[in-house]
C-alpha cells in the first residue's frame, strides 16, 4: 500500500503536467488568436463610439494592451514547451508582431518608474536651492494668485499703436489700438480659483521668475456630458514689468478631478520629466531659470 500511495504521488504531478502540456498545444495559439480578435472588437467598438482624440487614445490604449497579453502569454508557452512551439509558424507570427509595442510599453513603464522613485532629473550642481522667508513666500503667492484673477476678469488688453489693419479673437480691426490677450489661458473655460503651486525667485531672493500655477475650473467636457469641475495645472515665466507678466510655457497638465493629483503631475512633469529630455531643462534647474553661466 505504501509503495502505491507513493507511486500515485509521483505520478499524479507527471500526468497533471502531461495534461496542461496537451492542452497547452491544443490551444495555445488558439488563445493568442483569440485575445488578438477580441482587441479588435474593442478596437472597433471605441471607433465608433468614442469621439475625435478620444477614440484615437483608447484604440492605441487598447491595442498595447493586447500586445502585451499576447507578449507575456508567448513567453509562458515558450518556457513551457519550447520545442513545440518553436515550429509554429503561426505563434511566431502573432509573437514577433507583439514585441515592438509590448517592448517599449516595457521601457516607457521603467523609465517612468524610475522617474517617480526619484526626487528630480536635474543635476545636483544645478538643482535650484534658493531659500526664501516663508512669510514672504506666501505673500507673493496670494498675490500672484490674485494678479491672475485681474488678469483673467480684464480679458484682453489693449495698447496705443499705428493705424493698420489687424486680426484679433476672430475680428478683423482697421484702427491704431493693438489688442491681446491679458493672460494667454483658454477662454472657453469658467475660472473658478487660481492657486499658485510653486514659486522661484531670482538669485536676489526678492523677485518671482518662475512658477507653477493650477486654475480650477468648470469644463463643459469634463465627466462628458454633465460637465464638471476640472483642476489645470501650467508652468509661467514671470516678468512684473512686462505688461502681460506671466508668459505660461507649452506644457500642461489637465483631467484632474483634485487639486492634489494635478499638482503632483504638473510637479513630477515640471521637474523631473522636461528635464529628461534631451537639450531640456527642467524648471527647478538654474540654467533655466538664470541662464547659462
Amino acid at each position: 500500500m505504501w509503495k502505491n500511495g507513493k507511486a500515485q504521488r509521483i505520478i499524479w504531478p507527471i500526468r497533471w503536467q502531461q495534461a496542461k502540456a496537451a492542452l497547452m498545444k491544443q490551444y495555445g495559439t488558439k488563445i493568442l488568436y483569440g485575445i488578438l480578435i477580441i482587441g479588435f472588437i474593442i478596437s472597433i467598438i471605441h471607433a465608433f463610439n468614442d469621439s475625435g482624440g478620444s477614440a484615437f487614445g483608447n484604440i492605441i490604449e487598447t491595442l498595447i494592451i493586447i500586445s502585451l497579453l499576447i507578449f507575456i502569454v508567448s513567453i509562458a508557452y515558450l518556457l513551457f514547451s519550447f520545442k513545440y512551439y518553436s515550429n509554429k509558424v503561426s505563434f511566431w507570427i502573432l509573437f514577433l508582431a507583439s514585441c515592438p509595442l509590448s517592448i517599449n510599453y516595457i521601457r516607457y513603464s521603467a523609465a517612468e518608474l524610475y522617474l517617480e522613485l526619484i526626487d528630480t532629473t536635474t543635476p545636483k550642481e544645478y538643482v535650484y536651492n534658493l531659500k526664501v522667508d516663508s512669510s514672504k513666500y506666501q505673500a507673493d503667492k496670494i498675490r500672484l494668485q490674485n494678479q491672475v484673477d485681474s488678469l483673467i476678469k480684464i480679458k484682453i488688453i489693449q495698447k496705443p499703436s499705428e493705424l493698420a489693419r489687424r486680426y484679433f479673437n476672430g475680428q478683423f480691426f482697421n484702427d491704431s489700438i493693438e489688442r491681446d490677450w491679458a493672460i494667454d489661458l483658454p477662454t472657453g473655460l469658467d475660472y473658478m480659483e487660481t492657486v499658485i503651486d510653486t514659486l522661484f525667485y531670482a538669485e536676489n531672493g526678492n523677485d518671482v521668475i518662475a512658477g507653477l500655477l493650477i486654475n480650477k475650473v468648470y469644463n463643459d467636457y469634463m465627466n462628458y456630458p454633465n460637465g464638471g469641475v476640472e483642476f489645470i495645472g501650467r508652468g509661467f515665466i514671470y516678468d512684473k514689468t512686462e505688461i502681460k507678466p506671466f508668459k505660461l510655457l507649452r506644457n500642461s497638465v489637465s483631467g484632474h478631478e483634485t487639486y492634489e493629483t494635478c499638482s503632483d503631475k504638473l510637479r513630477y512633469f515640471y521637474l523631473k520629466k522636461i528635464g529628461s529630455y534631451k537639450n531640456r531643462l527642467n524648471m527647478n534647474d538654474i540654467r533655466f531659470l538664470y541662464g547659462e553661466k
